[in-house]
């Protein structure tokens, strides 16, 4: 099976790149018919080698390509891209070791050595906790903040990234970094059925998302002239999960005179929240932390979810007041924690977060009080009880009606986003 690259186009004066392209009819099912794959910069790239304009589609469908076992035809490539995709593709045979990648997926005409002059480097930012530690132990090198509508923003959510964008400007700390903005469709060119790939359901995390968000800023680091993309490490090695950014993936990703940086996996969460807080109030600086993509999100952040929750606790036992970081609780926070995840938490990695936590309660004293020490002592006793029985539980696989109720998401969308508006208001 084919799925064949026609031709690449910029639009809207030189900052919007377009990918004409067909597939057989075998692989349909797992692309979007009506939404083609595109890519929108703040600034003109149009200017931009072709082999170079490729790494962005290319770096999103590549990993579908793996999975699903089909040819991907292309004009021309930029040669460094292409070889870091065969030592990743490696990485990802050892992770899903039942794929048959013992072929060339890409099949090209022409391989382009390209170079260009460097001048600065860049990071992905999402404002969330891992970037933040990335920043601040980047600090003096002013590196300019790459953040990406269609990631974890949905691309029609356009409430939800103007409150990105706002917060961003307003964030004080960030004046001295160039800002850049893109918008692509990366999460919305393939269907449901891309996720149905996963036993977990987890296309994203678990796949696409480190080899997708460096490579959309493929055209950007062309036209900056950027060095090195630094991505902030989500996971430790003191758990192995499948998971789409981790430094075989990430240190692996070049292209022309660019590499790509997976920075802060010796740290785990709680050692980047710790210094997060070390690091503000050492330099009398304050910043609100963006960890909360919930579809009711109407603030910074909801307060109300399992990641909120997390980092919440994370904050008040690193001794600093979650409401001075982009949050609004009260000592209540703790009733609410224990009632939420009394049956256990949903994931792996969610597990091993609070594993983190359960770590720092059982081995340190001091945490921010909120009204009365004692009564918060008992609670996080309780919390620290709540913890341990709950890692003692197998987590739940998705069953089978979780996976229907998925498909029904996904094929009605809009009866979907009706349910959400009414959620959303409280009705």
């Amino acid at each position: 099976m084919v799925f064949k690259i026609k031709s690449i186009k910029f639009e809207d004066e030189g900052k919007k790149i377009v990918y004409d392209y067909e597939y057989d009819v075998g692989i349909a099912k797992y692309f979007n018919k009506s939404e083609s794959f595109f890519v929108a910069y703040d600034v003109d790239v149009s200017d931009t080698p072709l082999s170079i304009a490729i790494i962005p589609f290319l770096s999103n469908l590549v990993t579908i390509a793996w999975f699903v076992d089909f040819i991907i035809e292309i004009d021309e490539i930029d040669e460094t891209f292409l070889h870091a995709i065969e030592i990743i593709k490696k990485e990802f045979k050892s992770a899903y070791p039942k794929l048959e990648l013992n072929k060339d997926f890409i099949v090209y005409k022409n391989k382009i050595k390209n170079s260009y002059k460097t001048q600065s480097s860049a990071m992905l930012f999402s404002g969330g906790v891992d970037a933040y530690a990335t920043y601040f132990r980047n600090f003096k090198k002013k590196l300019d903040l790459i953040t990406i509508h269609g990631a974890d923003v949905e691309i029609n959510d356009t409430d939800q990234w103007n409150r990105i964008i706002t917060l961003n400007s307003k964030e004080k700390i960030l004046n001295h970094n160039e800002k850049h903005y893109i918008k692509s469709n990366l999460r919305a060119f393939y269907t449901y059925n891309v996720d149905m790939l996963l036993p977990n359901l987890g296309w994203w995390g678990s796949v696409q998302h480190g080899l997708a968000l460096n490579g959309v800023v493929a055209p950007l680091a062309q036209k900056k002239g950027y060095e090195n993309i630094f991505i902030a490490s989500s996971y430790t090695d003191n758990i192995k999960i499948t998971w789409g950014s981790t430094p075989e993936i990430d240190n692996n990703i070049s292209w022309a005179s660019t590499r790509v940086i997976h920075d802060g996996y010796e740290l785990k969460r709680q050692d980047k929240l710790s210094f997060i807080v070390n690091f503000l109030k050492n330099n009398e600086l304050e910043v609100k932390l963006r960890v909360c993509y919930s579809l009711l999100n109407k603030n910074v952040n909801c307060s109300k979810c399992e990641k909120c929750h997390r980092t919440i606790l994370g904050i008040i036992v690193a001794n600093a007041n979650p409401n001075n970081y982009g949050f609004s609780v009260t000592e209540k926070i703790y009733d609410e924690v224990l009632e939420k995840y009394k049956n256990g938490f949903n994931s792996e990695g969610v597990n091993y977060f609070w594993w983190e936590i359960l770590q720092i309660i059982k081995n340190e004293d001091l945490f921010f009080v909120f009204r009365d020490l004692e009564s918060e002592k008992m609670k996080m006793n309780e919390i620290k009880k709540m913890i341990h029985c709950n890692l003692e539980k197998k987590v739940k696989k998705k069953t089978y009606f979780e996976k229907i109720k998925f498909k029904i998401q996904n094929k009605l969308p809009r009866l979907f986003k009706i349910y959400l508006k009414i959620r959303q208001k409280g009705l």
